[in-house]
């Protein structure tokens, strides 16, 4: 690999913050209002009962409709004495969060899978009802010793398990070694999956919900992602089948979608280059002849991950993981994505495919 220093592509600090929960969440009823006005409409102008107009009876409903599901979606239980286990937390996001978790007033439970140095901080600058685990959701022990120490010191249950860990791994599939593959499913699905078994009776106990952050990547496929795209792509079936099975129970799955540009950077140019290396050198010696070193550093280099601020305002991403927490109607699934990679998804959901294809690919 060379070494030339990278040229950064511009990327603006403050993503665009927009309120597509609430928009989804408004979508049906203003449908159900268009429906209504037409029926009702129809029916009285039928009867000879009234001449109202369709338009009037249109605006009647809407607002009574969206008025009440905005009332609904702002809903918040109470945070006095509901428990927050949050893993990861050694990352900014979940470093964020706990914080933010702890100023509402929650028990927050922060799970770090190393980096004491870190920890020490976030107990400093917490309240006294924070609480600092050593929690690498690899490990069977230390999953077993978070829930013993939850059953200890919380009696009430758990109210949100918050499922942040993730380990990135890039590259195309004929590039990525085996031991990536096994080692993205173990860090980022076997581990959630786990640690969500294993705490579920906590949070049956407690009718709370557990927050699942995937990613965009996990309904939008891209390439030299497969193997984190493989896992989240799992997740986001995972989430949903929890989420039929936990519905009789009260408890509500919750998955936050984050993008490229609302989470900033996922890789250290340190880490990426080293990571790279060791890749090239592995590869045969026909997979190396047939793709080339230049375009194995071009796609290595022009990653957009790779080349997004690290220092990113996180405001959107958190608004929705607290939303998430908090609420008490939360919404199955939250975006905290770009005007752009919004568009994108509903293209890759509600289009054929061929459509997306020639769009996007």
């Amino acid at each position: 690999m060379k070494s030339e220093g990278k040229s950064k592509t511009p990327v603006p600090k403050k993503p665009e913050e927009l309120p597509w929960d609430l928009v989804d969440r408004c979508f049906l009823p203003a449908v159900f209002s268009h429906a209504a006005a037409v029926i009702l409409s129809t029916v009285l102008n039928t009867l000879y009962i009234s001449q109202v107009s369709m338009f009037t009876l249109f605006l009647l409903f809407l607002v009574i409709s969206v008025g009440s599901t905005i009332f609904y979606h702002n809903l918040k239980v109470t945070a006095a004495g509901k428990a927050v286990l949050i893993t990861g937390c050694e990352s900014r996001i979940g470093y964020a969060i706990a914080r933010q978790l702890d100023d509402l007033g929650f028990t927050v439970l922060a799970g770090f899978q190393g980096n004491d140095e870190k920890a020490c901080k976030l107990k400093e600058e917490s309240s006294g009802r924070l609480h600092v685990l050593q929690l690498d959701t690899t490990s069977e022990t230390q999953i077993l010793q978070a829930l013993q120490y939850v059953k200890d010191h919380i009696p009430q249950g758990l109210w949100a398990l918050v499922n942040n860990v993730s380990w990135a791994a890039f590259g195309e599939i004929e590039w990525v070694p085996i031991q990536v593959f096994r080692k993205s499913t173990d860090a980022n699905f076997i581990s959630t999956v786990r640690i969500t078994q294993l705490f579920l009776p906590q949070i049956r106990r407690a009718k709370g919900r557990v927050v699942n952050v995937i990613s965009l990547l996990g309904r939008i496929a891209a390439p030299a992602k497969s193997p984190f795209c493989s896992v989240k792509f799992g997740l986001e079936a995972f989430s949903d089948c929890l989420r039929l099975e936990m519905r009789r129970w009260g408890v509500d799955v919750v998955v936050v979608e984050p993008g490229i540009v609302t989470t900033g950077c996922w890789f250290e140019e340190k880490t990426v280059l080293e990571e790279a290396k060791n890749m090239w050198k592995e590869m045969s010696e026909e997979v190396r002849f047939d793709y080339g070193e230049d375009y194995f550093e071009y796609k290595v280099r022009t990653m957009p991950e790779y080349n997004t601020q690290a220092e990113v305002d996180l405001s959107p991403v958190l608004r929705s993981l607290t939303d998430a927490v908090s609420r008490t109607f939360p919404l199955g699934r939250y975006t905290p994505v770009t005007r752009q990679e919004k568009i994108q998804a509903l293209v890759a959901d509600h289009l054929p495919r061929s459509v997306y294809d020639i769009i996007y690919n």
